[in-house]
């Protein structure tokens, strides 16, 4: 007969300290490397949003020509009536107008695609609250911007004035048209093309040679500061943050070289483009500033070389 203070059966006390630094190194090691794929996982479902994004707006710029038989433009025709928003004096930005024709409109691109994009409600809208008009479409997700967002009297990071005329919030856009196939129908001191509006006629270099609309590059400082330099609101006509033909792309970083409207991007390698025949690619950062030149000129009679992509 076995007594109890013969048997082996002991309780164990619980883990050492050396096995718990063990259990905790090893759970360290697995996290290291859970997040990088994870961050990549982030990284590859916003380039999809941004794509699909660019995509919706090319289906809605070719419902727009069946429309009106042109593409929209970049506005900025100030008109009787509208508040005087402006960043500078000179600048006065034309405000979207839904009774306006497309040749005459007075917002901009982001504004009279609307009614194509399944917001005709904001396209409509009564003043004030048309102007703080905002969707999701115009904003890619890798930035993690506030949209919409109040605009202060001096932009935080540049210090450029900015009268709202107490109208707040505004609509942000991620997103700006190519220059040279979207300009502006009024010189608002503001650096951007004016002329007419372009048809598929005009596109001489074929439209799946053509960008029409891309990512625009930033300062991420900037993202949710309700600041406009560079990056008026979707309904400010003529201005510069929602057209850009600069043959150069870089990535988003703090000190951004806004001088001669580049695109650019958080992704990984490039930026997200919608050429004008509704397909979207995505053009590498190192893509040659010839090659991109080419791509934003409707009829320049470039021959482009797939191997140059």
């Amino acid at each position: 007969m076995l007594s109890s203070s013969g048997s082996r059966c002991q309780a164990r006390g619980g883990f050492t300290l050396i096995e718990l630094l063990v259990v905790i190194a090893i759970i360290a090691v697995l996290i290291g490397l859970l997040l990088p794929a994870v961050q990549k996982v982030r990284q590859a479902a916003a380039n999809t949003q941004c794509t699909n994004n660019l995509k919706q707006m090319g289906i809605g710029m070719h419902s727009f020509h069946d429309q009106f038989k042109v593409f929209p433009g970049n506005g900025g025709k100030h008109a009787i009536g509208q508040p005087a928003v402006h960043t500078y004096t000179n600048q006065l930005w034309g405000l979207g107008d839904p009774t306006l024709s497309p040749a005459d409109q007075s917002g901009p691109w982001t504004y009279a695609l609307l009614p194509f994009v399944e917001q005709q409600n904001a396209f409509q809208a009564p003043t004030p609250a048309r102007y703080s008009a905002s969707t999701k479409l115009y904003i890619c997700p890798s930035r993690n911007r506030n949209n919409p967002q109040n605009a202060p009297a001096t932009d935080p990071i540049f210090g450029n004035p900015q009268e709202t005329t107490g109208i707040n919030p505004w609509g942000k856009s991620d997103y700006a048209a190519n220059m040279y196939v979207c300009m502006a129908n009024a010189d608002r001191g503001a650096g951007v093309l004016v002329g007419r509006l372009v048809s598929i006629a005009d596109i001489d270099d074929g439209l799946s040679n053509t960008i029409h609309v891309g990512e625009k590059g930033m300062d991420p400082r900037a993202y949710n500061t309700g600041g406009w330099y560079f990056d008026e609101p979707i309904m400010c006509g003529g201005s510069g943050g929602l057209v850009r033909n600069g043959a150069a792309i870089y990535h988003d970083r703090i000190g951004f070289n806004y001088s001669g409207f580049p695109w650019g991007s958080t992704h990984t390698g490039g930026v997200n483009f919608l050429f004008m025949d509704g397909h979207v690619r995505l053009l590498a950062d190192q893509t040659p500033g010839g090659v991109l030149h080419a791509l934003l000129t409707p009829k320049g009679g470039e021959v482009i070389d797939g191997s140059d992509l």
